[in-house]
């Protein structure tokens, strides 16, 4: 298993293994049991194997159960299985200095990390960690303090340690909540994330994805605009290049899909270079959005068009499902259905691609836009031949499937129901027949 890089949890809430000796001797509550003690722990300051440090970290909890740096050891004890790469144990010893220490943010500020880092989704484990997150919140105004911050740090620097510690808790509870499916408060969480580290891509990512899987055609904007930060974010916190490339040929398809083109694409990556958090009234418009602003002109212009329009959105719908089942599944489509006085025999839609390339079983076209692919029409047999993408072509059939997410209505045509393929080429034409000549005896 991979581990987080943890960072390290401030000077004044974590006390690192390598300075540890130096803040005991100037605490002025917390003294050594005896020589003994701070000869042990001398000797675990200057070891580098991390095996052998665990064994000295074993022996001094054996010998003094009870040291006034108990909960300092804990930590230490945490970052060394950190540095030998072992997650179980970091975990282990994580919850039994929550144990002993209930109130610890080091102890919690571990729990919230190695919660996503450990991807451990079963039930418990995620209330575990939903659990750490909202104790770290509770705890940020005591930990926090005016009273408690350190004469070298100013006012500003201690609200970011703040602001800090509230995006780990904020990211474990987005987290969590995405791995329960309850979208929209990962949502809720990731954006309090953003707001206080700005440049966390992977949370842009989740945030994305959240909103996606709340299916609300109306917020489809937002999750491509999280899309886009985490596919365009170049600064500390982005992902490396070959992800970043991954995610934006992701955005571009679906930005085309939801949109109808490119149109208004850049002004969209620029905005989320800058902010992490789309701008109050932010907005992409659908292309079907787009379209119904016209229908009532598209059905004198466009019947066909028109149509298609209130299919599409009778299927982006709440009920769509029942609409499926009930209006169009099996139903000869379009059927001469009238629209502004006109019968409409056929739809039209360019095509995207051809499945195979050549002799395709599988055509998807588009309907609304050249790019977008919005139906699949099947042929039970084969048709001969191939065209190039953007052709147009007319058809009629019979719906058997959907899916809402990506939107695709699949259609059974018959090659007969099919406008604007190519005939194959005939035949060639056998000559006559020669027959050898005898052989002479």
């Amino acid at each position: 298993m991979v581990l987080f890089t943890l960072k390290r949890a401030t000077a004044v809430l974590a006390i690192g293994a390598l300075g540890f000796i130096q803040a005991w001797a100037q605490a002025q509550t917390k003294n050594w049991k005896d020589r003994a003690e701070y000869d042990l722990v001398q000797q675990l300051t200057k070891e580098q194997n991390p095996q052998t440090k665990i064994g000295l970290l074993k022996q001094w909890a054996e010998k003094y159960p009870n040291s006034d740096f108990k909960e300092d050891r804990y930590t230490t004890m945490i970052q060394t299985y950190q540095a030998a790469g072992n997650a179980a144990e970091m975990l282990a010893t994580t919850k039994a200095m929550l144990n002993d220490f209930p109130k610890s943010v080091t102890g919690l500020y571990y729990l919230n990390l190695l919660t996503i880092s450990m991807n451990n989704t079963a039930p418990d484990a995620l209330d575990a960690g939903a659990k750490a997150g909202k104790a770290m919140l509770d705890l940020m105004d005591e930990t926090f303090s005016p009273a408690k911050k350190p004469a070298q740090m100013t006012e500003d620097q201690w609200k970011k340690e703040r602001s800090n510690f509230e995006a780990i808790a904020y990211k474990t509870l987005g987290w969590v909540a995405l791995q329960k499916q309850q979208y929209e408060d990962a949502e809720k969480n990731f954006i309090e994330v953003l707001k206080r580290t700005p440049g966390d891509a992977q949370v842009s990512a989740w945030a994305g994805t959240s909103v996606i899987r709340q299916k609300k055609l109306e917020k489809q904007g937002e999750a491509l605009y999280h899309i886009a930060r985490a596919a365009y974010f170049d600064g500390q916190g982005a992902f490396p290049q070959q992800v970043r490339d991954q995610l934006r040929a992701n955005f571009e398809k679906n930005y085309v899909n939801f949109h109808g083109d490119k149109g208004g694409m850049e002004q969209v990556i620029e905005q989320v270079k800058a902010n992490p958090i789309p701008p109050e009234g932010f907005k992409i418009e659908s292309k079907d959005e787009i379209l119904i602003k016209q229908e009532e002109e598209l059905k004198k212009t466009n019947p066909m068009l028109a149509l298609w329009i209130s299919i599409k959105r009778e299927l982006s719908g709440d009920n769509s499902a029942a609409y499926f089942e009930n209006t169009l599944k099996h139903a000869a489509i379009p059927g001469g259905v009238e629209v502004g006085g006109t019968k409409v025999e056929k739809l039209r839609g360019k095509v995207v691609t051809l499945k195979p390339a050549t002799n395709p079983k599988e055509i998807v076209l588009g309907i609304s836009s050249a790019e977008m692919s919005e139906v699949t029409l099947r042929f039970e047999t084969p048709l001969r031949g191939k065209v190039e993408p953007g052709t147009e072509l007319e058809f009629a059939g019979a719906p058997v499937e959907f899916t809402p997410d990506p939107f695709n209505l699949v259609f059974d045509v018959e090659a007969k129901d099919l406008v604007g393929w190519p005939a194959p080429a005939p035949a060639a034409k056998k000559g006559p027949s020669k027959k050898a000549p005898a052989k002479k005896k």
